[in-house]
Order: structure tokens, then C-alpha cells, then sequence
């Protein structure tokens, strides 16, 4: 009876999406247990319901609690803007920052935000007078590369369409940073883009978006530089980051120590 229930471990396999051999691997590290196993032959049998409870137990996110602060005398509000996932949000929780208003369009990225803090991301940043966003500390936003990437220009350009602040929509969401900065004064902001953004039309994008933060805003202190996350994960991928502070401060971006990541560190076992 148990035979003809059980699944063997081809079958557990494809009901789980996996190869066998993951399956096997899985046995082995103890985190999957075959519910019935034949003296005869020593085959391994999986019943349909723990393999439900076992993909349940693994693979149901929770939602993000907020973490032990890494400074407990820091206490800031900030913004999520172009949130993502909240990728750049964890850092500014983990520093003790509360977040007080996120914004994303991508319907995908605005179900994982929501899983993983408990907060849904309000709409289109466009559409959003910023005398109704919340008064903050610090405003994150990694606003749309596309415009300003190596592959989006070249896209655009095979299309016929404008790229950097020239697309018509993508492009100009950096005035949308630079009017809610206006209104809001922040202390501090962090700007994320791709490295091209620097270079793209041979400087002029990156000298209107220094000089509207510079000149136009009043941030006294901006700093620019990009850096590889290669140095910290097994994968190059290098960004562009722009912090500014209102005042004058001795700041400066990091050099990244190379800690040599190999995928194999990042893998499930």
C-alpha cells in the first residue's frame, strides 16, 4: 500500500520542480526525509502531503520583522522611492531609519515588497504631489536605469526612441527626485544607476543631474562613484551611487575590501 502511495525519487523530483539529484542532496543534509522506505529494495517513497509540507516550510516567505538596529542611537525617517523589492531599504532599517513612504509601479516588485515588509508601495511617483509625501530625513531612490544603460541606449536608439533625459517618461524621473528634494530639504539623500549614467551623452546627463543637486538644491556636499559588487558577491555588477548631504561633511563612498565570493557561497547546499 505504502508502495503504490509513495512517490520514488524521480517522482518526488518532478513534483517538487527539481532535479533527482537535488532531491538526493536534500536527503542527505537531513532537510528531506523519504516517509517509507522498502527493506527489500531499499527504495526511498515520498507521500504527496509531506512534500506539500515541505515546500511550505521552505518556501513561504514571511514578512521582513524589523531587525535589531546596528546603532541604537541613530532614529531617522526616510523615503523608498522606485523601491523595487526594497532592496536598498534593508540597510536604512538595519541602522535603526523608519521608512514613512515607498513608491513602485512594477505590480511584481510591489507583491514582493508588501510579502517581505508588510507595507504596499503607493503608486506612480509621478502622479504624487510631494506635499503629500511625508516629512523624512533621507530620501533612496534608485530610479529607472534603462534611459542611461550600455543595452538600453542601444535598444532605444535601434528603435528610434530618445534615451536619457530624452525618453519621454523614464528619463525625466530624476526631476521627479529633484522636486520632492525642493519641497521636502531632506538632510541626506543616496541616488543608484548604473555606471553608463556617468559617461552617457559624453557627460551632459551626469553634469545636469550634479548641477540641479549642486546649484539648484543647495546640497552642499555630493559625492559620486561607482562601485563592483563583485568585491562582496559572486557577481559583477557595477553601480553608480550619488549621496548628498545639506551641509558640509568630510563623507566619502567606500573602497570595497575584495573578499573573494564564489558562488559556491551563495548556493543552497
Amino acid at each position: 500500500m505504502k508502495r503504490k502511495l509513495g512517490m520514488q525519487i524521480s517522482e518526488a523530483a518532478e513534483f517538487l520542480g527539481v532535479s533527482a539529484a537535488t532531491v538526493r542532496r536534500r536527503e542527505k543534509d537531513g532537510s528531506l526525509k523519504p516517509d517509507f522506505i522498502d527493506r527489500e529494495t531499499g527504495y526511498r517513497y515520498y507521500y504527496p502531503e509531506s512534500l506539500k509540507a515541505y515546500v511550505e516550510d521552505r518556501f513561504t516567505v514571511k514578512i521582513r520583522s524589523k531587525p535589531a538596529t546596528l546603532c541604537e542611537s541613530l532614529s531617522f525617517r526616510f523615503i523608498d522611492l522606485f523601491s523595487g523589492i526594497g532592496g536598498l531599504r534593508i540597510p536604512f532599517d538595519e541602522m535603526g531609519g523608519t521608512c514613512v513612504f515607498s513608491s513602485e509601479i512594477d505590480r511584481y516588485a510591489v507583491k514582493t515588497y508588501e510579502t517581505m515588509f508588510g507595507e504596499k508601495p503607493h503608486g506612480d511617483i509621478t502622479k504624487i504631489p510631494e506635499e503629500e509625501i511625508p516629512p523624512h530625513d533621507i530620501l533612496i531612490a534608485g530610479f529607472p536605469c534603462q534611459p542611461f544603460s550600455i543595452a538600453g541606449v542601444s535598444k532605444y536608439n535601434s528603435l528610434g526612441w530618445g534615451h536619457g533625459f530624452k525618453h519621454t517618461t523614464k528619463g525625466t524621473l530624476f526631476f521627479d527626485i529633484a522636486r520632492i528634494l525642493a519641497y521636502h530639504k531632506p538632510k541626506a539623500f543616496m541616488l543608484e544607476n548604473v555606471k553608463n549614467l556617468r559617461s552617457h551623452n559624453r557627460g551632459k546627463t551626469f553634469s545636469v543631474i550634479m548641477q540641479t543637486l549642486k546649484d539648484e538644491l543647495g546640497y552642499k556636499t555630493v559625492e559620486a562613484k561607482v562601485l563592483d559588487a563583485r568585491y562582496v558577491v559572486p557577481q559583477h555588477r557595477e553601480r553608480i551611487f550619488i549621496v548628498g548631504f545639506l551641509k558640509e561633511t568630510s563623507f566619502s563612498l567606500p573602497e570595497l575590501s575584495d573578499e573573494d565570493p564564489q558562488l559556491k557561497d551563495i548556493l543552497d547546499p
